[in-house]
C-alpha cells in the first residue's frame, strides 16, 4: 500500500496548494489553466486508447459497463458522496461535488492506477505509482486552482480504489496477460477522453456510469 499512500498524500497537499494559488488568480486565468490541462488528459486518452486493437472486447465492455452503470445510478451516487462530504464539512457550496468526481474519475480510471496497485500488492515496488503520483500531484494543483478543495478529496477515493486492487493482487495476477492488459488500457483510454470532453464543455458524457467497462472489456479480452 506505500504507493498508494504516497499517491493520496500527493494529491491531497496538491490539491489544497492549488485552493491556495487559485483564490489570487482571475476566473479567466484559472478557465485558461483548466483548458491547458483538458487538452493534456486528451493527448494522455488518446495515447493510451490507442495501446489495444480488440475493439470487439473494448467495445461490448463500454456498452455493458454504461447499461449496467446507469442502472446502478453509479455517478449520481458519487456526486451524492460529493454533496455530502461538503455539507458535513461545511464546505461553501460551489465547486466541491464537481472537482471531487472529475479528479476521483481521472485518477482513477486509468490503466496505472491497477497497474501500480498490482505490482505493489505483488511486492514488485512502486515505480508506476510513484510516477502516477508526480503526474497527479502537479495536475491536482491545477485542478485545485481551478475547482477548490474537493479535489484534495479525491485522495480519499484514491485509496479505496488503488487499496483494494492492491489487495487483490494475487489474484489478478493469474489472467492479467497482455492482451488483457491492452484491452484495459484502450478502455481507460477512451474514458479519460471523455473527462476531457467534458472538462472543455464539449459534451456532458457520464464517465461514472461507464466504469464498470474496465473490468468487463478485459475479461472480454479473453473471449475474443
Amino acid at each position: 500500500m506505500t504507493g498508494t499512500i504516497i499517491n493520496a498524500a500527493t494529491v491531497f497537499a496538491g490539491g489544497f496548494l492549488g485552493t491556495k494559488i487559485g483564490s489570487r488568480l482571475k476566473d479567466k486565468t484559472n478557465e485558461t489553466v483548466m483548458h491547458a490541462v483538458a487538452l493534456v488528459v486528451l493527448f494522455l486518452g488518446i495515447e493510451t486508447a490507442l495501446k489495444g486493437d480488440n475493439l470487439v472486447a473494448i467495445l461490448l465492455g463500454l456498452v455493458l459497463g454504461g447499461i449496467i452503470g446507469e442502472a446502478c445510478s453509479l455517478e449520481d451516487k458519487l456526486e451524492q458522496l460529493g454533496n455530502t462530504i461538503e455539507s458535513k464539512l461545511h464546505f461553501s457550496k460551489g465547486n466541491f461535488a464537481l472537482g471531487f468526481v472529475t479528479t476521483t474519475i481521472l485518477f482513477c480510471v486509468g490503466p496505472m492506477a491497477i497497474l501500480g496497485s498490482i505490482e505493489d500488492g505483488l511486492g514488485q515496488g512502486y515505480n508506476i505509482l510513484l510516477t502516477k503520483s508526480a503526474l497527479d500531484g502537479l495536475s491536482s494543483i491545477a485542478f485545485g486552482a481551478s475547482l477548490g478543495i474537493g479535489v484534495s478529496f479525491s485522495a480519499i477515493s484514491i485509496l479505496i480504489y488503488q487499496g483494494f486492487w492492491t489487495l487483490l493482487a494475487s489474484f489478478l495476477s493469474s489472467f492479467a496477460n497482455a492482451k488483457v492488459l491492452a484491452s484495459l488500457s484502450s478502455a481507460g483510454g477512451i474514458l479519460i477522453i471523455a473527462i476531457g470532453l467534458n472538462m472543455l464543455g464539449i459534451s456532458k458524457i457520464r464517465v461514472t456510469n461507464l466504469l464498470p467497462g474496465l473490468i468487463i472489456a478485459p475479461l472480454l479480452a479473453l473471449l475474443f
